[in-house]
């Protein structure tokens, strides 16, 4: 396998100094075990504001609403800048960029981190398109005509023409400098994504528990992708399987289970804990919301009232909780992403949600329990490397 590569998110957000997240990227680059700093490019978060209130997040005294988020690729590029050698991860979608400003942004943020810079492109999300006037319907038809011209304008010396499902180009050209190159990762799921990230990509990402609910599952997704990229003539090994690992991450059982019953952490396990809403039937669990609701397509937290907020609410159970969320000790954790790493991830990005209910002091200890795990999840990956090497080696 490949050497194991983490990611760790960090919260930004136009209600804070940006001294905030330079300094929690100078901690991340100093802990020696997080490769990228990450960000997701929304306009908006995902709680409805009836749910972001005090009571719910002691963060609020200081972020009184959910929704003023900055720009990500400026923000990762500032943070990489404070913290020169930590690599950064934005999640994002093909529809709100052009490819050609998407490009020459993507070359820019590799010259700054070196070739340290990946870009995790789907389809889109409803409540990153439709409140601005984009529409997500599209999402995958401009999702192939970024990657196959993010393909052209890295490999094309001179201008060319180019005819596509939304771009047409004319003698287009972003010059010929290409010091470092970006990494194109495409993120989602389904044949149609699997079919474009083989073609195009040079990695893959998902979410889990709420997509790869199991190592099993996540074992047939990569199994998916490797017989793709062989019968496309790639090498299977020459590419990155990556996990987004949504976790509360604490010593203490008693205040994990608070959490889980906290509204906001709630909102999340019933609209997210699963994305497809059949997979919860799968595990023996009545879905929360109807078996066609998908967040990526329905999930518009400002269209949503609180009544409604409500009923879903009174739908999710223990057992719900449990399944979507990796929870406990750093050691605790590790062991359940082990399977993970077994079955074949080479990224894993830390997302621990808890903080966002504890009181804000507390956020120094919960970025230390991320960096234990990290360390915990890469001598785990390096043990096993080990152990393969000494297998295949001849006797």
């Amino acid at each position: 396998m490949s050497e194991l590569e983490i990611a760790i998110p960090i919260l930004a957000d136009r209600h804070f100094p940006v001294s905030v997240a330079f300094d929690a990227a100078r901690a991340v680059k100093a802990s020696g075990v997080i490769d990228y700093i990450q960000g997701w490019d929304h306009k908006a978060g995902w709680s409805p504001p009836s749910l972001w209130t005090a009571e719910n997040a002691p963060l609020h005294a200081m972020r009184p609403d959910s929704d003023s988020l900055p720009d990500q690729f400026t923000m990762l590029s500032a943070m990489a800048a404070a913290a020169p050698g930590i690599g950064t991860t934005i999640s994002t979608d093909s529809i709100r960029k052009g490819p050609a400003e998407f490009m020459q942004t993507m070359l820019t943020m590799a010259n700054i981190t070196e070739g340290r810079a990946q870009f995790h492109i789907g389809a889109g999300e409803i409540a990153q398109c439709k409140p601005y006037g984009w529409k997500r319907s599209e999402g995958m038809r401009r999702l192939e005509d970024t990657f196959r011209l993010t393909k052209l304008f890295w490999e094309e010396d001179e201008p060319f023409s180019f005819d596509g499902h939304f771009w047409h180009l004319d003698r287009a050209t972003l010059g010929t400098a290409r010091a470092f190159k970006p990494q194109i990762w495409g993120i989602g799921g389904g044949p149609k994504l699997i079919d474009l990230v083989t073609s195009y990509a040079e990695g893959f990402g998902t979410m889990a528990p709420w997509v790869a609910y199991s190592p099993e599952r996540w074992s047939e997704l990569i199994t998916q992708i490797r017989e793709s990229l062989e019968r496309k003539g790639r090498d299977p090994d020459d590419f990155a399987y990556g996990i987004y690992a949504s976790m509360l991450l604490h010593d203490d059982d008693e205040i994990i289970r608070r959490a889980q019953s906290n509204p906001l952490i709630q909102w999340m396990t019933a609209c997210l804990g699963r994305f497809k809403m059949a997979d919860w039937k799968i595990e023996g669990i009545e879905p929360p919301l109807p078996l066609d609701w998908h967040y990526s397509l329905k999930l518009l937290a400002h269209h949503i009232a609180p009544d409604e907020v409500a009923a879903t609410l009174s739908k999710v159970t223990p057992q719900m909780s449990e399944a979507a969320w990796f929870t406990g000790s750093p050691a605790a954790v590790a062991a359940d992403l082990q399977g993970y790493i077994d079955a074949g991830a080479t990224w894993i990005s830390m997302c621990d949600i808890l903080p966002m209910v504890l009181p804000v002091e507390e956020a120094p200890a919960a970025m230390g329990r991320s960096f234990e795990l990290a360390g915990r999840l890469k001598a785990y990956a390096t043990a096993r490397r080990c152990r393969d090497d000494q297998l295949r080696a001849p006797s």
